[in-house]
C-alpha cells in the first residue's frame, strides 16, 4: 500500500513530502529549519529506506534539506541537473539566498548549505519508483524554468511543486510557460484524487481546479492588461504582505519581450 505523508513548514506553509511503498520512500522538496528536516527524517525512516529526494524545482526553499537523507539519490528536471552540475547563476543564486536566510534569522544547521554533488535529471514522461509505486515526471515551466511536477499512479496524487498554492499567487517567471502549463494542470485535474502544492494544505481536484482556472483568468488578464496592469484583481492573497510587490514583478513579467 502506497502512502503519501506531507508536513508543513513553519514558514511559507512548505510541504515537504513523503511518499512510501513496500518499505522505501521518496521524500520530496525536504525543507526547512534544522528541527522540522529532523522530523521529516524520522518519519520517513519510520515508513522505510529513503531511496530518493526529488526536488519540484531548485527554489532554495524547497531544495535545502537533501542532507538529512544521506545515501539517497537527489532527482530533479534537465534544467535543473544541468544548472547544479555547471555552477550556473540560477543554482548560484538560490543556495546564497538560503545563506542569506539563515543568516538573518540565525538559523544553525549541522552542515553547511551546499548543492548535491550530482542530480539526476529527470525528463517530462519519464518515470521514478518507489518500492511498488510509479511517478511521472512532468515538465511544468514558468514559475521557474526548472519547474517539475510528480505525479503518483495509485492514487493519483500530483506534487505540483509552486504551482495551485491557496495561500499566495502566481510567482511569474515566464507568463506564456505558466499559462501553458496552467492550461496542462487544467486537463489533467479531472483525473485526479489529490493535489499537495509546494506552499498550503492538500487539495481534491476540484480545489485545484478552481485555483488554476482563477490562476489563468488573472495570467491572462495581465497579457492584454498593458498600463493598466497594476489594477487587475489578485486571484488571492490580496491581504498578504508582499503579494502586491508579487503582482508587480508579474507585471515586469508580462511586459518582457516574447
Amino acid at each position: 500500500m502506497t502512502t503519501v505523508d506531507v508536513q508543513q513548514s513553519g514558514i511559507w506553509q512548505l510541504s515537504s513530502v513523503i511518499v512510501a511503498d513496500a518499505g522505501e520512500c521518496l521524500v520530496i522538496d525536504p525543507g526547512y529549519f534544522p528541527r522540522e528536516l529532523a522530523d521529516l527524517a524520522g518519519a520517513a525512516a519510520a515508513r522505510g529506506r529513503t531511496a530518493r529526494v526529488a526536488f519540484t524545482h531548485g527554489h532554495w526553499d524547497h531544495v535545502i534539506g537533501w542532507s538529512s537523507f544521506p545515501g539517497a539519490e537527489v532527482v530533479g528536471s534537465t534544467r535543473l541537473a544541468d544548472d547544479v552540475a555547471g555552477d550556473a547563476a540560477p543554482a548560484a543564486r538560490n543556495l546564497a539566498s538560503a545563506r542569506d536566510f539563515d543568516g538573518r534569522w540565525y538559523v544553525a544547521r549541522p552542515e553547511p548549505l551546499a548543492w548535491p554533488e550530482r542530480v539526476r535529471p529527470i525528463g517530462d514522461g519519464e518515470t521514478l519508483t518507489v518500492g511498488g509505486a510509479t511517478l511521472l515526471a512532468l515538465a511544468l515551466p514558468g514559475h521557474s524554468p526548472d519547474g517539475l511536477a510528480l505525479l503518483l499512479d495509485r492514487p493519483r496524487v500530483l506534487f505540483a511543486g509552486d504551482h495551485l498554492s491557496p495561500c499566495e499567487i502566481p510567482f511569474v517567471d515566464d507568463l506564456d510557460d505558466y499559462r501553458a502549463t496552467l492550461r496542462r494542470l487544467l486537463a489533467l485535474l479531472p483525473e485526479l484524487d489529490e493535489v499537495v502544492p509546494g506552499h498550503g494544505p492538500r487539495l481534491t481536484s476540484a480545489q485545484a481546479a478552481d485555483i488554476a482556472r482563477a490562476d489563468l483568468e488573472y495570467l491572462e488578464a495581465l497579457a492584454d492588461a498593458g498600463r493598466d496592469a497594476a489594477a487587475i484583481p489578485l486571484p488571492r492573497a490580496a491581504d498578504v504582505p508582499g503579494m502586491r510587490e508579487h503582482h508587480a514583478d508579474n507585471i515586469a513579467a508580462a511586459r518582457r519581450p516574447r
